[in-house]
Protein backbone atom coordinates (compact mmCIF):
# COMPACT_ATOMS: atom_id res chain seq x y z
CA UNK A 1 0.00 0.00 0.00
CA UNK A 2 0.99 3.61 -0.39
CA UNK A 3 1.76 5.85 2.55
CA UNK A 4 -0.68 5.29 5.42
CA UNK A 5 -2.37 8.51 6.46
CA UNK A 6 -5.49 7.30 8.27
CA UNK A 7 -6.45 4.37 10.49
CA UNK A 8 -9.82 3.31 11.88
CA UNK A 9 -9.89 0.93 14.85
CA UNK A 10 -13.27 -0.75 15.32
CA UNK A 11 -13.63 -1.82 18.94
CA UNK A 12 -12.42 0.00 22.07
CA UNK A 13 -11.21 -3.31 23.47
CA UNK A 14 -7.85 -4.19 25.01
CA UNK A 15 -6.61 -4.96 21.49
CA UNK A 16 -8.09 -1.80 20.00
CA UNK A 17 -6.67 0.51 22.66
CA UNK A 18 -3.29 -1.24 22.48
CA UNK A 19 -3.28 -0.64 18.72
CA UNK A 20 -4.03 3.09 18.86
CA UNK A 21 -1.44 3.65 21.60
CA UNK A 22 1.20 1.72 19.68
CA UNK A 23 0.52 3.62 16.47
CA UNK A 24 1.37 6.87 18.24
CA UNK A 25 4.34 5.33 20.06
CA UNK A 26 5.74 4.23 16.69
CA UNK A 27 5.52 7.78 15.41
CA UNK A 28 2.34 7.68 13.33
CA UNK A 29 1.12 11.25 12.81
CA UNK A 30 -1.95 10.57 10.67
CA UNK A 31 -5.56 10.45 11.78
CA UNK A 32 -6.79 7.72 14.11
CA UNK A 33 -10.47 7.03 14.71
CA UNK A 34 -11.66 4.70 17.47
CA UNK A 35 -15.21 3.34 17.08
CA UNK A 36 -17.25 1.33 19.56
CA UNK A 37 -20.96 0.61 19.93
CA UNK A 38 -20.72 0.80 23.74
CA UNK A 39 -21.57 4.31 24.94
CA UNK A 40 -19.26 3.80 27.93
CA UNK A 41 -16.25 3.50 25.66
CA UNK A 42 -13.09 1.60 26.51
CA UNK A 43 -12.99 -0.36 29.76
CA UNK A 44 -11.49 -3.54 31.19
CA UNK A 45 -13.62 -6.68 31.05
CA UNK A 46 -12.08 -8.73 33.91
CA UNK A 47 -13.29 -6.34 36.68
CA UNK A 48 -16.92 -6.71 35.57
CA UNK A 49 -17.29 -9.94 37.53
CA UNK A 50 -15.38 -8.56 40.52
CA UNK A 51 -15.00 -4.83 41.18
CA UNK A 52 -18.08 -3.59 39.33
CA UNK A 53 -20.24 -6.39 40.69
CA UNK A 54 -19.05 -6.05 44.27
CA UNK A 55 -18.60 -2.31 44.77
CA UNK A 56 -21.78 -0.27 44.54
CA UNK A 57 -19.92 2.98 43.85
CA UNK A 58 -17.69 1.58 41.07
CA UNK A 59 -18.35 2.83 37.54
CA UNK A 60 -16.87 2.31 34.09
CA UNK A 61 -14.55 5.28 34.77
CA UNK A 62 -12.78 3.19 37.44
CA UNK A 63 -11.94 0.46 34.94
CA UNK A 64 -11.24 2.61 31.87
CA UNK A 65 -8.66 1.31 29.41
CA UNK A 66 -7.99 4.80 28.12
CA UNK A 67 -9.25 8.13 29.45
CA UNK A 68 -10.78 10.99 27.50
CA UNK A 69 -7.74 13.08 28.40
CA UNK A 70 -5.38 10.51 26.89
CA UNK A 71 -7.50 10.27 23.76
CA UNK A 72 -7.18 14.03 23.41
CA UNK A 73 -3.44 14.02 24.05
CA UNK A 74 -2.97 11.29 21.43
CA UNK A 75 -5.23 13.15 18.98
CA UNK A 76 -7.60 10.21 18.61
CA UNK A 77 -11.17 10.81 17.50
CA UNK A 78 -13.56 8.53 19.39
CA UNK A 79 -17.05 7.53 18.28
CA UNK A 80 -18.66 5.82 21.28
CA UNK A 81 -22.23 4.56 21.25
CA UNK A 82 -22.29 4.37 17.46
CA UNK A 83 -21.39 0.88 16.33
CA UNK A 84 -20.40 -0.36 12.90
CA UNK A 85 -23.24 -2.01 10.98
CA UNK A 86 -21.40 -2.64 7.71
CA UNK A 87 -17.84 -3.09 6.48
CA UNK A 88 -16.75 -2.94 2.86
CA UNK A 89 -13.25 -4.46 2.97
CA UNK A 90 -12.42 -3.65 -0.64
CA UNK A 91 -12.92 0.10 -0.26
CA UNK A 92 -12.02 0.12 3.45
CA UNK A 93 -15.29 1.84 4.30
CA UNK A 94 -17.41 1.37 7.40
CA UNK A 95 -21.00 2.45 7.91
CA UNK A 96 -22.07 3.37 11.45
CA UNK A 97 -25.48 2.75 12.96
CA UNK A 98 -26.07 6.50 12.77
CA UNK A 99 -25.66 6.29 8.99
CA UNK A 100 -22.29 8.03 8.97
CA UNK A 101 -19.67 6.56 6.62
CA UNK A 102 -15.94 6.56 7.31
CA UNK A 103 -13.01 5.42 5.19
CA UNK A 104 -9.34 4.93 5.99
CA UNK A 105 -6.11 3.59 4.56
CA UNK A 106 -6.17 0.83 7.20
CA UNK A 107 -8.90 -0.65 9.37
CA UNK A 108 -8.30 -2.79 12.47
CA UNK A 109 -11.19 -4.97 13.62
CA UNK A 110 -10.92 -5.43 17.39
CA UNK A 111 -14.54 -6.07 18.31
CA UNK A 112 -13.91 -8.91 20.75
CA UNK A 113 -16.69 -11.33 21.50
CA UNK A 114 -20.24 -11.60 22.76
CA UNK A 115 -21.36 -13.90 25.55
CA UNK A 116 -23.00 -17.10 24.40
CA UNK A 117 -26.50 -18.08 25.51
CA UNK A 118 -27.61 -21.67 25.71
CA UNK A 119 -30.20 -22.54 23.04
CA UNK A 120 -32.89 -23.66 25.46
CA UNK A 121 -36.43 -22.53 26.21
CA UNK A 122 -36.51 -19.51 28.49
CA UNK A 123 -32.95 -18.38 27.78
CA UNK A 124 -34.31 -15.00 26.70
CA UNK A 125 -36.13 -14.28 29.97
CA UNK A 126 -35.14 -10.94 31.59
CA UNK A 127 -33.92 -12.83 34.67
CA UNK A 128 -31.36 -14.71 32.53
CA UNK A 129 -28.23 -12.58 32.30
CA UNK A 130 -24.74 -12.71 30.85
CA UNK A 131 -21.67 -10.81 32.01
CA UNK A 132 -19.77 -9.29 29.12
CA UNK A 133 -20.47 -5.54 29.16
CA UNK A 134 -20.61 -2.83 31.81
CA UNK A 135 -24.39 -2.66 31.53
CA UNK A 136 -24.56 -6.42 32.16
CA UNK A 137 -22.67 -6.02 35.44
CA UNK A 138 -24.89 -3.10 36.49
CA UNK A 139 -28.02 -5.11 35.71
CA UNK A 140 -26.84 -8.01 37.86
CA UNK A 141 -25.61 -5.74 40.67
CA UNK A 142 -28.97 -3.99 40.87
CA UNK A 143 -30.76 -7.32 41.28
CA UNK A 144 -28.68 -8.46 44.26
CA UNK A 145 -30.06 -8.32 47.78
CA UNK A 146 -29.16 -10.16 50.95
CA UNK A 147 -31.48 -13.04 50.07
CA UNK A 148 -31.12 -13.19 46.27
CA UNK A 149 -30.96 -16.73 44.90
CA UNK A 150 -28.62 -16.92 41.92
CA UNK A 151 -27.71 -19.77 39.58
CA UNK A 152 -24.43 -19.49 37.73
CA UNK A 153 -24.19 -21.74 34.70
CA UNK A 154 -20.74 -22.68 33.42
CA UNK A 155 -17.59 -24.24 34.81
CA UNK A 156 -14.99 -22.03 33.14
CA UNK A 157 -13.17 -19.05 34.60
CA UNK A 158 -16.03 -16.61 34.04
CA UNK A 159 -18.43 -18.92 35.83
CA UNK A 160 -15.96 -19.47 38.67
CA UNK A 161 -15.18 -15.76 39.07
CA UNK A 162 -18.85 -14.80 39.08
CA UNK A 163 -19.68 -17.58 41.52
CA UNK A 164 -16.96 -16.46 43.93
CA UNK A 165 -17.99 -12.80 43.77
CA UNK A 166 -21.68 -13.53 44.27
CA UNK A 167 -21.08 -15.84 47.21
CA UNK A 168 -18.91 -13.19 48.81
CA UNK A 169 -21.72 -10.66 48.38
CA UNK A 170 -24.03 -12.83 50.46
CA UNK A 171 -26.18 -14.24 47.67
CA UNK A 172 -27.28 -17.87 47.78
CA UNK A 173 -25.36 -19.31 44.83
CA UNK A 174 -26.10 -22.49 42.89
CA UNK A 175 -23.20 -23.35 40.56
CA UNK A 176 -24.29 -25.55 37.66
CA UNK A 177 -21.86 -27.33 35.37
CA UNK A 178 -22.37 -30.00 32.75
CA UNK A 179 -18.93 -31.44 33.50
CA UNK A 180 -17.87 -33.52 36.48
CA UNK A 181 -15.56 -30.80 37.81
CA UNK A 182 -15.46 -27.07 36.97
CA UNK A 183 -12.26 -25.78 35.33
CA UNK A 184 -10.92 -29.32 34.86
CA UNK A 185 -10.48 -28.56 31.15
CA UNK A 186 -8.18 -25.68 32.10
CA UNK A 187 -6.23 -26.72 35.21
CA UNK A 188 -4.76 -29.85 36.83
CA UNK A 189 -7.51 -31.94 38.40
CA UNK A 190 -6.09 -31.84 41.93
CA UNK A 191 -5.84 -28.06 41.82
CA UNK A 192 -9.40 -27.74 40.49
CA UNK A 193 -10.69 -29.91 43.32
CA UNK A 194 -9.05 -27.68 45.89
CA UNK A 195 -10.26 -24.44 44.29
CA UNK A 196 -13.83 -25.74 43.97
CA UNK A 197 -13.77 -26.98 47.56
CA UNK A 198 -12.71 -23.50 48.63
CA UNK A 199 -15.70 -21.95 46.83
CA UNK A 200 -18.10 -24.50 48.30
CA UNK A 201 -16.74 -23.75 51.77
CA UNK A 202 -17.89 -20.17 51.21
CA UNK A 203 -21.48 -21.37 50.81
CA UNK A 204 -21.66 -22.22 47.11
CA UNK A 205 -23.76 -25.26 46.15
CA UNK A 206 -22.23 -27.09 43.19
CA UNK A 207 -24.28 -29.31 40.90
CA UNK A 208 -22.05 -31.14 38.40
CA UNK A 209 -23.22 -33.38 35.54
CA UNK A 210 -26.36 -31.27 35.19
CA UNK A 211 -28.35 -31.27 31.98
CA UNK A 212 -30.64 -28.29 31.58
CA UNK A 213 -34.05 -28.63 30.01
CA UNK A 214 -35.67 -25.17 30.22
CA UNK A 215 -36.29 -22.09 32.33
CA UNK A 216 -39.84 -21.19 33.39
CA UNK A 217 -40.84 -17.82 34.80
CA UNK A 218 -43.09 -17.98 37.86
CA UNK A 219 -45.86 -15.59 38.87
CA UNK A 220 -43.71 -14.05 41.62
CA UNK A 221 -40.90 -13.24 39.17
CA UNK A 222 -38.67 -16.14 40.16
CA UNK A 223 -37.46 -18.71 37.64
CA UNK A 224 -37.66 -22.48 37.78
CA UNK A 225 -34.68 -24.28 36.29
CA UNK A 226 -35.83 -27.66 35.00
CA UNK A 227 -33.30 -30.42 34.43
CA UNK A 228 -33.60 -33.31 32.03
CA UNK A 229 -33.99 -35.73 34.96
CA UNK A 230 -37.23 -33.82 35.86
CA UNK A 231 -35.78 -32.26 39.02
CA UNK A 232 -35.80 -28.48 39.41
CA UNK A 233 -34.58 -25.55 41.50
CA UNK A 234 -36.01 -22.09 42.06
CA UNK A 235 -33.86 -18.97 41.70
CA UNK A 236 -34.28 -15.23 41.27
CA UNK A 237 -31.51 -14.67 38.76
CA UNK A 238 -29.57 -16.84 36.31
CA UNK A 239 -26.12 -15.89 35.02
CA UNK A 240 -24.80 -17.71 31.97
CA UNK A 241 -21.03 -18.06 31.82
CA UNK A 242 -20.77 -20.51 28.94
CA UNK A 243 -18.13 -18.87 26.79
CA UNK A 244 -18.27 -16.31 24.04
CA UNK A 245 -18.37 -16.08 20.27
CA UNK A 246 -16.48 -13.61 18.05
CA UNK A 247 -18.51 -10.43 17.52
CA UNK A 248 -18.80 -9.72 13.79
CA UNK A 249 -22.37 -8.50 13.14
CA UNK A 250 -21.02 -5.87 10.74
CA UNK A 251 -19.91 -8.52 8.24
CA UNK A 252 -22.34 -9.39 5.47
CA UNK A 253 -22.87 -13.01 4.55
CA UNK A 254 -20.60 -12.62 1.52
CA UNK A 255 -17.81 -10.92 3.49
CA UNK A 256 -18.14 -13.45 6.31
CA UNK A 257 -17.53 -16.23 3.80
CA UNK A 258 -14.30 -14.51 2.80
CA UNK A 259 -13.04 -13.49 6.25
CA UNK A 260 -14.26 -15.91 8.92
CA UNK A 261 -12.56 -19.12 9.93
CA UNK A 262 -15.21 -21.86 9.70
CA UNK A 263 -13.97 -23.64 12.84
CA UNK A 264 -13.31 -20.83 15.33
CA UNK A 265 -15.69 -18.26 13.85
CA UNK A 266 -12.97 -15.62 14.17
CA UNK A 267 -11.60 -13.34 11.48
CA UNK A 268 -8.75 -15.20 9.76
CA UNK A 269 -5.43 -13.36 9.92
CA UNK A 270 -1.75 -14.14 9.45
CA UNK A 271 0.91 -13.58 12.12
CA UNK A 272 0.90 -9.85 11.31
CA UNK A 273 -2.84 -9.69 12.08
CA UNK A 274 -3.56 -9.03 8.38
CA UNK A 275 -6.61 -10.45 6.62
CA UNK A 276 -6.76 -11.43 2.95
CA UNK A 277 -7.98 -7.89 2.14
CA UNK A 278 -5.28 -5.25 1.81
CA UNK A 279 -5.41 -2.78 4.69
CA UNK A 280 -7.84 -4.82 6.81
CA UNK A 281 -6.51 -6.26 10.06
CA UNK A 282 -8.03 -8.02 13.08
CA UNK A 283 -6.73 -8.34 16.64
CA UNK A 284 -7.83 -9.69 19.99
CA UNK A 285 -10.64 -12.11 20.80
CA UNK A 286 -12.15 -11.72 17.33
CA UNK A 287 -8.98 -12.77 15.48
CA UNK A 288 -8.20 -16.32 14.36
CA UNK A 289 -4.43 -16.36 13.90
CA UNK A 290 -2.72 -18.80 11.55
CA UNK A 291 0.18 -20.58 13.27
CA UNK A 292 3.49 -21.75 11.82
CA UNK A 293 2.16 -25.31 11.52
CA UNK A 294 -0.90 -24.15 9.57
CA UNK A 295 -3.33 -24.47 12.46
CA UNK A 296 -5.48 -21.61 13.69
CA UNK A 297 -5.72 -20.29 17.25
CA UNK A 298 -8.14 -17.76 18.68
CA UNK A 299 -7.07 -16.50 22.11
CA UNK A 300 -9.44 -15.02 24.64
CA UNK A 301 -7.26 -13.32 27.20
CA UNK A 302 -6.01 -9.84 27.93
CA UNK A 303 -2.30 -10.26 27.31
CA UNK A 304 -2.80 -11.79 23.88
CA UNK A 305 -5.22 -9.01 22.91
CA UNK A 306 -2.70 -6.36 23.91
CA UNK A 307 0.09 -8.07 21.99
CA UNK A 308 -2.01 -8.52 18.86
CA UNK A 309 -2.97 -4.84 18.95
CA UNK A 310 0.72 -3.97 19.02
CA UNK A 311 1.45 -6.33 16.13
CA UNK A 312 -1.33 -4.86 14.03
CA UNK A 313 0.02 -1.34 14.58
CA UNK A 314 3.54 -2.42 13.63
CA UNK A 315 2.27 -4.17 10.49
CA UNK A 316 0.28 -1.12 9.39
CA UNK A 317 3.38 1.05 9.64
CA UNK A 318 5.69 -1.63 8.21
CA UNK A 319 7.69 -1.70 11.45
CA UNK A 320 9.43 -4.59 13.16
CA UNK A 321 6.77 -6.58 15.05
CA UNK A 322 7.14 -6.97 18.82
CA UNK A 323 8.45 -10.30 20.05
CA UNK A 324 5.76 -12.72 21.14
CA UNK A 325 5.51 -12.90 24.94
CA UNK A 326 5.11 -16.08 26.93
CA UNK A 327 1.37 -16.73 27.18
CA UNK A 328 0.10 -15.50 30.54
CA UNK A 329 -3.34 -15.41 32.08
CA UNK A 330 -4.90 -14.70 35.46
CA UNK A 331 -8.24 -15.29 37.19
CA UNK A 332 -9.35 -13.64 40.43
CA UNK A 333 -11.89 -15.77 42.27
CA UNK A 334 -12.82 -14.28 45.60
CA UNK A 335 -9.66 -14.39 47.72
CA UNK A 336 -7.87 -16.61 45.21
CA UNK A 337 -5.54 -15.14 42.59
CA UNK A 338 -4.79 -17.76 39.96
CA UNK A 339 -2.04 -17.25 37.39
CA UNK A 340 -1.12 -19.42 34.42
CA UNK A 341 1.75 -19.25 31.94
CA UNK A 342 2.61 -21.25 28.85
CA UNK A 343 0.77 -24.50 28.26
CA UNK A 344 -0.54 -26.79 30.97
CA UNK A 345 -0.41 -30.49 30.07
CA UNK A 346 -2.84 -32.49 32.20
CA UNK A 347 -1.02 -35.81 31.95
CA UNK A 348 0.69 -36.78 35.20
CA UNK A 349 3.97 -37.66 33.50
CA UNK A 350 4.35 -34.01 32.50
CA UNK A 351 3.19 -32.44 35.77
CA UNK A 352 5.61 -31.48 38.52
CA UNK A 353 4.08 -30.41 41.82
CA UNK A 354 5.93 -28.02 44.12
CA UNK A 355 4.49 -27.90 47.66
CA UNK A 356 5.13 -24.28 48.47
CA UNK A 357 2.88 -22.44 50.94
CA UNK A 358 -0.83 -23.10 51.26
CA UNK A 359 -1.28 -23.88 47.57
CA UNK A 360 0.88 -26.18 45.42
CA UNK A 361 2.48 -24.87 42.24
CA UNK A 362 2.11 -27.02 39.13
CA UNK A 363 4.68 -27.06 36.33
CA UNK A 364 4.31 -28.73 32.94
CA UNK A 365 7.68 -30.17 31.97
CA UNK A 366 8.74 -31.87 28.73
CA UNK A 367 12.31 -33.13 28.29
CA UNK A 368 13.53 -31.08 31.28
CA UNK A 369 12.02 -27.90 29.84
CA UNK A 370 9.27 -25.98 31.60
CA UNK A 371 6.47 -25.27 29.12
CA UNK A 372 3.77 -24.11 31.53
CA UNK A 373 2.92 -23.33 35.14
CA UNK A 374 -0.05 -22.45 37.33
CA UNK A 375 -0.19 -21.08 40.86
CA UNK A 376 -2.71 -19.78 43.38
CA UNK A 377 -1.80 -16.70 45.44
CA UNK A 378 1.82 -17.17 44.37
CA UNK A 379 2.48 -14.98 41.30
CA UNK A 380 6.25 -15.06 41.81
CA UNK A 381 6.29 -18.78 40.98
CA UNK A 382 4.63 -18.14 37.62
CA UNK A 383 6.97 -15.21 36.90
CA UNK A 384 9.92 -17.55 37.45
CA UNK A 385 8.36 -20.14 35.17
CA UNK A 386 7.90 -17.51 32.45
CA UNK A 387 11.62 -16.77 32.60
CA UNK A 388 12.38 -20.49 32.32
CA UNK A 389 10.06 -20.83 29.31
CA UNK A 390 11.44 -17.75 27.57
CA UNK A 391 15.08 -18.76 28.13
CA UNK A 392 14.49 -22.47 27.40
CA UNK A 393 16.13 -23.41 30.70
CA UNK A 394 17.15 -27.01 31.33
CA UNK A 395 15.91 -27.98 34.78
CA UNK A 396 15.52 -31.30 36.55
CA UNK A 397 11.93 -32.04 37.61
CA UNK A 398 13.19 -33.07 41.04
CA UNK A 399 14.70 -29.62 41.51
CA UNK A 400 11.44 -27.92 40.54
CA UNK A 401 9.60 -30.06 43.06
CA UNK A 402 12.01 -29.19 45.88
CA UNK A 403 10.73 -26.12 47.77
CA UNK A 404 14.14 -25.77 49.44
CA UNK A 405 15.64 -24.72 46.08
CA UNK A 406 14.66 -21.10 45.24
CA UNK A 407 12.95 -20.74 41.86
CA UNK A 408 14.90 -17.56 41.17
CA UNK A 409 18.04 -19.72 41.15
CA UNK A 410 16.54 -22.40 38.91
CA UNK A 411 15.26 -19.91 36.36
CA UNK A 412 18.83 -18.97 35.49
CA UNK A 413 19.65 -22.55 34.54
Amino acid sequence: MSQIESVIVVGASAAGVSCVRTLRQLGFLGSITLVDKDKHGAYERPPLSKQILMQADSTHHDIALISDDELTSLNIEAHYGDGVCELDPTTRRITLESGKELTADAIVLATGGEARRLPIEGADLPQVLVLRHYEDALNLRQRLTADTRVAVIGGGFIGAETTASLSKSGAAVQWLDAAELPMAHLLPTELCEKIVANHCAQGVTLTPHCRLDKFIEQADGSVSILFEDTTSIEVDVIVMGVGMAPSTPYLSEAVSAELLNPVTGGIQVNDNQATKFAGIYAAGDVAAVTQADGSTVRHEHWQSAQHQGERAAAAILNKEPPAAPVDWFWSDQGDLHIEMAGKILPTKEHLVVRLEGDWPVYFSVVDNRVIGAVSVNNPNAVRAAMRMIKNDVNVEPSQLANPELPLRKLMRG
